[in-house]
């Protein structure tokens, strides 16, 4: 038996009987999302194919992606730098999710710089009836043998705000108004390690190796232990979310809620309305309302808050408030805004605009709440504008869309049930030795 069962969970590909190279190792745990409490559920290599190789080959060499390069010719076959195409998803013949290959942007660099391995697709086609029989993994697969949507809804009604920004991947039925989206992005920003291995080496253990490490030295001598060099991505299955839940208690579903495969994914995004609103609120209206509540401001404050005022209330007029009135007040708000001069604003009176309520006492604007300290100093404000985006008004707002889907790692694993009380957390490594 490999040494990546034992209770030490050593990590079996530094082993002399292993191949070293581009490769994956997933470690996939279960945690109960009041306790937190983990249990290693399962860990094991697995494989890069034939489509993420040639991914990687093609970013090391700035060459061609197989998709359209030129606006004015064809989608097929258009002299690739490759000896073979490999279908996008987004294909018709392949699962038809994304974009539609006949609407991608066009290619102005031989590969789009922002085309990145940026997020996942679950699926439950990896492993036999039995459930804990894996099937083997294949080099030449460019998709998931049975993809599972994260997440089912109407384009009317949309996902709710607070995980919109999660999800893409919609599958393109004519004529429907469901949506299922079948990526979901990582959780947090890719790792670079690049550790001192050691024998026994467990998952968690860190060696960091310093610049000072790296050789040869001023006598040419180089480094005799070896170190180890891995990108790590942190995932997770969240059923609170209801992360694949919804597709398998569908009407007439009779399958068992579990998943079984796993595979990342390359792809460049085409940003929807909503993807634009939600960027403008993290980067502009956030700081607008920190300008206005504090009182502290700077003297230049004046002519930033009216700049970014300007800023907004274009973005928000060109996409639209949809009739929803917290939205146009706020909007409203801006447009008065960027017309004062920075030595005239009557910063009070925005702050009572932007927190008044009406006889109900519900918001007229985005229900600002500002937070002091006990000297009157400005800490933080909290505020409704997603929550007024997330509202039906806004329900046919698109959220950012995948183009040009590339199928770079698979892996097949043990069935994991999926329950409400644990979320599985999936903690994938490539390393590159």
């Amino acid at each position: 038996m490999s040494d990546r069962f034992n209770i030490e969970d050593c990590l079996s590909f530094v082993d002399n009987d292993q191949k070293h190279g581009l490769h994956g190792h997933v470690k996939i745990e279960l945690e109960h999302p009041e306790t937190k409490e983990k249990t290693l559920w399962y860990e094991d290599d697995n494989i890069i194919p034939i489509s993420g190789y040639q991914w990687i080959l093609m970013k090391m060499f700035g060459l061609h992606l197989d998709s359209v390069h030129d606006p004015n010719v064809g989608y097929e076959d258009i002299g690739q730098d490759s000896s073979i195409v490999i279908p996008d998803l987004n294909n018709d013949s392949q699962l038809s999710i994304g974009v539609d290959p006949k609407s991608y942007s066009a290619i102005t660099d031989d590969i789009p710089a922002e085309h990145f391995i940026q997020g996942f697709m679950i699926g439950n086609g990896g492993a036999g009836e039995d459930a804990i029989t894996t099937k083997n993994t294949d080099y030449s697969f460019i998709k998931l043998r049975n993809p599972i949507p994260f997440q089912q809804t109407t384009a009317s009604q949309g996902l709710d705000s607070s995980i919109a920004g999660q999800y893409l991947g919609v599958y393109r039925q004519p004529g429907s108004d469901e949506q299922n989206f079948y990526i979901k992005k990582f959780d947090s920003r890719p790792h670079i390690y690049h550790n001192w291995w050691r024998d026994g080496q467990k998952w968690d253990y860190l060696d960091p190796v310093r610049q000072s490490d790296l050789g040869p030295d001023a006598q040419g001598t180089a480094k005799t232990n070896r170190i180890e060099t891995y990108a790590e991505v942190e995932m997770s299955v969240d059923v609170k979310n209801n992360d694949c839940l919804g597709y398998f208690s569908t009407a007439g579903n009779t399958q068992t809620a579990e998943i079984n495969e796993l595979g990342l994914v390359a792809f460049d995004t085409i940003p929807g309305e909503r993807s634009t609103l939600e960027a403008l609120y993290k980067t502009k209206i956030k700081r607008i309302l920190t300008l206005i509540f504090d009182n502290n401001r700077s003297d230049t404050a004046g002519e930033e808050v009216i700049a970014l005022a300007g800023e907004i209330a274009t973005v928000i007029t060109t996409i639209g408030d949809k009739g929803q009135s917290n939205i146009h007040a706020f909007n409203e708000l801006m447009s008065a805004l960027s017309s004062s001069s920075a030595e005239s604003i009557d910063y009070k009176s925005y702050q009572d605009a932007l927190c008044e309520v009406d006889e109900d006492d519900l918001p007229v604007n985005i229900g600002v709440q500002a937070s002091y300290n006990q000297n009157g100093t400005f800490i933080y404000t909290t505020d409704q504008f997603l929550t007024y985006l997330s509202s039906s008004e806004f329900g046919e707002l698109t959220t950012d869309e995948a183009q040009r889907i590339k199928l770079i790692t698979y892996y097949t694993f043990n069935a994991i049930p999926l329950q409400t009380n644990w979320k599985v957390l999936i903690s994938y490594r490539i390393y590159a030795n």
